[in-house]
């Protein structure tokens, strides 16, 4: 091998080894500290959404008061107490208002169901009432999300965590205040959230909860709506079945974290991410605590997890905070195609995808999500319109990304010293 050639490829292994040590350093969970000394309240069975810059952390058994963190100051801020107990629910965003319906109040192990639904109106900061679930599709621990403007309550139990789980999926038109039965989705689920990704609803983990052993009976199948269609679909199966897990969206992906299960006396520390156009889910790093029954949200790249439980059951509550950097949502821009002049390789250049995305919207309980509606430029409940598909990078895809580089370098010395013909990247 000549001197310069092995150079060049100690240098292509040495820039490998520095991508994948950076990446492995940086892609960790780390422990949120707040700029003030302010902390959360610890909690479990609580839940968390994203509206504008903060993150409303909300309900748990016990009336524990709604707090709000601010990622533009770093505080905590405790903004007072519920109407009343409400734990076992997903918040919602619509507007300025979070909505809280098909929660649970009071006490193990046949809790009772709030019928109301409660709204928080954020800019005044009070409470009040908009409607009721019909009597007959009463049940808590559900998951809900919005869409287009209107409240989507899916799954729940109708006996607390004495048996009942229920497939049902409903729509709540808040300007009307009707109620809409829609069609059951594939499997009964409680202890879970859902989570829209562009026009589609998915739900993934959560359990049919019974005694005597409430944390067993987990769902592993994943059921996603498609709202265009109004059909349901399934996705690849979750890899840890689990429930009590918090879900966000983020770019592509479903990020599902945390959770309980009966085989382990410690709540969980697993994190994965399943990506729905590719139908693939992919292992992320562990947090630091295992949590379940916790607050969580993505913003600003970043995903959080507050308070929950860390052991089975709801001991051992928690008030630690963490964050994960996310990789940094790429934006293929559409009718991106043309011819390419000059340069070694010349030809022409593969045109872009022509997808419409909308992004950072808090349709999915107030998670930041950038799915892919194709062709649409539209705005989804308040996010931000996008042209083109936005997709989480991988980390990866930086080790990757300089490995093609040097790659293609090493191939253009040894080619020009050989006298051969152009590099094709």
């Amino acid at each position: 091998m000549h001197l310069k050639t092995f150079s060049l490829t100690g240098l292509l292994l040495l820039a490998l080894a520095s991508a994948a040590a950076g990446q492995s350093q940086s892609d960790q969970w780390q422990l949120l500290q707040s700029t003030d000394g302010s902390n959360l309240s610890a909690r479990h069975e609580a839940a968390g959404v994203v509206l504008g810059d903060s993150i409303y952390l909300m309900g748990g058994r016990g009336n524990r008061p709604v707090e709000r963190y601010s990622m533009t100051t770093g505080h905590w801020e405790n903004l007072g107490l519920a109407p009343l107990e409400l734990h076992h629910a997903q918040p919602v965003v619509i507007g300025d208002d979070i909505y809280i319906a098909g929660a649970f109040t009071c006490c193990y192990p046949r809790e009772t169901i709030i019928a109301e639904i409660h709204v928080l109106d954020t800019q005044a900061n009070t409470w009040d009432v908009v409607g009721s679930m019909p009597v007959e599709r009463l049940r808590g621990s559900t998951a809900a999300v919005a869409h287009g403007g209107k409240l989507y309550v899916l799954g729940g139990n109708t006996q607390g965590h004495d048996g009942g789980a229920v497939a049902w999926f409903d729509e709540f038109d808040p300007s009307t205040g009707q109620w809409l039965v829609l069609p059951d989705a594939p499997n009964a689920r409680d202890h879970f959230s859902a989570v829209m990704i562009g026009n589609e609803l998915v739900a993934a983990s959560g359990r049919q909860t019974a005694l005597p052993n409430p944390a067993a009976n987990p769902v592993q199948a994943v059921d996603i709506y498609d709202f265009e269609s109004g059909q349901w679909r399934s996705g690849a199966p979750i890899p840890t079945a689990r429930g009590g897990a918090a879900a966000v969206g983020y770019g592509m992906d479903v990020i599902v974290a945390g959770g309980e299960i009966n085989t382990s006396s410690r709540a969980l520390d697993v994190v994965e991410a399943y990506d729905v156009s590719a139908d693939i889910w992919r292992t992320l790093p562990a947090m630091i605590t295992g949590r379940h029954g916790s607050g969580g949200g993505v913003s600003g790249g970043q995903m959080f997890m507050f308070s929950g439980a860390s052991s089975i059951g709801g001991a051992t509550e928690t008030e630690d905070s963490e964050t994960l950097q996310l990789p940094e949502l790429v934006v293929i821009p559409a009718d991106t195609g043309g011819s390419e002049t000059g340069g070694e390789t010349g030809g022409a250049e593969t045109g872009g995808m022509e997808t419409g995305t909308d992004t950072g919207g808090t349709g999915s309980g107030g998670t930041e999500t950038a799915g892919s509606d194709t062709g649409d430029m539209g705005v989804e409940d308040g996010g931000n319109t996008s042209a083109g598909v936005v997709t989480p990078g991988s980390s990866r895809g930086g080790a990757f990304g300089v490995f093609l580089m040097l790659s293609f370098v090493l191939c253009i010395v040894q080619r020009r010293r050989d006298q051969q013909g152009p590099c094709v990247a």
